[in-house]
């Protein structure tokens, strides 16, 4: 019998925990870069440490599961269920001593994401989501923000790329969005900008061709618990599988609208 959602929940939550454990210890040493492919992506030894550490614990508990996880493929490469792994979610910001950074979690089934843990070991947040079950931090029920209009919402946004006609393309975004939103700010981890939606802290987040399954996966799941919407910027599903993606998640009432804005670019 497949584990329940709430059985692979309790193992996202573990291993989150565990690559944040190491996000922790990676405060107090030096924090070496590396240059993935371009100057925007960026990998250290901590990434790779804490992605050990995850594979380590989902493993221990079900060694046949596939993992999608950003520093590669481990475990299964396909399977029925699928774990999301992103170990170091803002690694520029951690690499510049910035607190703005997590580990992210999250379990694929038949039935869908089922499961996800966002970690963030600075102040020792722990946001959950389980199928069915709503989205949580520690022992609080989370809701997405009552927020009705663009004039008074926060949105988060970004860019992650070396392309001039991408950066160009974000200015004309940024500049249309602050023309309408509240304010607009750029996080660096698309993972907390998620969670945030899922507790009411900030209103909607986008990016387009910048995000990948794992960047998103688990803060898919604690939006849509929390009573939010997310989709990619064309409204079809979020890609879920290898590959960039766009992403546009929202507290729900103001999402058409964002939309609209968004989409005017094309």
């Amino acid at each position: 019998m497949p584990p329940s959602p709430d059985e692979l929940l309790a193992v996202a939550i573990d291993a989150a925990r565990a690559g944040g454990a190491v996000l922790e210890r990676g405060l107090h040493g030096a924090v070496d870069v590396e240059v993935k492919n371009e100057r925007t992506s960026i990998v250290t030894w901590v990434d790779k440490a804490a992605q050990d550490e995850v594979v380590r614990v989902i493993t221990d508990r079900f060694p046949d599961h596939a993992i999608l996880a950003e520093e590669g493929f481990a475990g299964r490469n396909e399977g029925e269920i699928t774990w999301i792994v992103d170990p170091l979610d803002g690694t520029s910001n951690y690499a510049h001593g910035i607190p703005l950074s997590c580990t992210s979690v999250a379990v694929r089934d038949a039935g869908g994401l089922a499961a996800g843990a966002i970690y963030e070991p600075f102040r020792a947040e722990l946001f959950t989501a389980v199928r069915g079950g709503g989205a949580w931090l520690g022992g609080q029920r989370l809701g997405v923000s009552t927020t009705a209009t663009l004039g008074r919402a926060m949105v988060c946004t970004g860019v992650q790329s070396d392309d001039p006609i991408a950066i160009a393309a974000f200015a004309a975004r940024l500049e249309r969005l602050h023309s309408t939103c509240r304010a607009v700010r750029c996080l660096g981890s698309p993972a907390l900008c998620l969670a945030y939606i899922a507790a009411g802290r900030v209103d909607a987040f986008l990016e387009r061709d910048a995000t990948y399954a794992w960047d998103v996966a688990a803060g898919a799941l604690m939006i849509l618990e929390a009573g939010g919407r997310i989709e990619d910027l064309d409204g079809g599903p979020l890609n879920l599988g290898p590959g960039l993606a766009d992403v546009l998640a929202t507290n729900g009432t103001i999402h058409d609208a964002l939309a609209a804005v968004v989409r005017a670019e094309q």
